[in-house]
């Protein structure tokens, strides 16, 4: 049994099971992800009717997304599996939309996400495995609004993940072998805000 968190966008947080999901709470407030993921973990949990000490797993959206609200997602996930002394799972949330998608067997196209600053994240993907996962045919980058047009060929799915995509995944990448190991975050580009570098007057 998985607990899924994903802060991409909002905040959420899923409890899968053999590909069901038993539990999901959504949070749509972009800028209170730190004051909702611990009511987000304890509403998926009552919702799936079960206590946190049945939880065997947990999986955690790498991105790509902007630093602040990704960091906290993450942060809980690992902070929940430390504490349990149970598995932590990185999934990257392209690659969970890719996966979700229907009828997605053989054909190429793109899933982009917003990025702000008028940017987009994106990720190519090829068609879908023997193990129900997609097939990348690039690695997850951030590109401009014109730059799409050399890619007006694929089709192109412009959707945000969500704790559901990033459990349903984690427990197909899984029963296949994929390694998840890695759960740094994927920011693709710096921060919005950086220190000062301006030297500090005092007296």
């Amino acid at each position: 049994m998985i607990l899924a968190i994903d802060t991409t966008a909002g905040t959420t947080v899923a409890v899968v099971d053999g590909q069901k999901v038993l539990g999901f709470s959504e949070f749509e407030d972009r800028f209170g992800h730190a004051e909702n993921i611990g009511n987000a973990i304890a509403q998926a949990l009552q919702q799936a009717k079960i206590s946190a000490s049945e939880i065997e797993s947990v999986a955690i959206s790498r991105g790509p997304a902007s630093y602040t609200g990704l960091r906290v997602g993450m942060a809980a996930g690992v902070a929940f599996a430390a504490v349990r002394s149970i598995p932590l799972h990185g999934v990257v949330a392209l690659d969970a939309v890719a996966t979700a998608l229907p009828n997605a067997k053989s054909e190429q196209w793109m899933v982009i996400s917003d990025a702000k600053r008028g940017e987009f994240f994106c990720c190519r993907y090829s068609g879908i495995d023997e193990s129900g996962l997609a097939i990348r045919s690039s690695e997850p980058e951030v590109i401009k609004p014109e730059q799409l047009e050399k890619y007006s060929d694929l089709a192109t799915v412009d959707s945000n993940s969500d704790a559901k995509l990033i459990g349903l995944y984690a427990e197909k990448a899984i029963a296949a072998g994929v390694d998840l190991s890695d759960s740094t975050a994927l920011y693709l580009r710096s921060p919005d805000v950086t220190p000062s570098t301006k030297k500090r007057v005092s007296g």
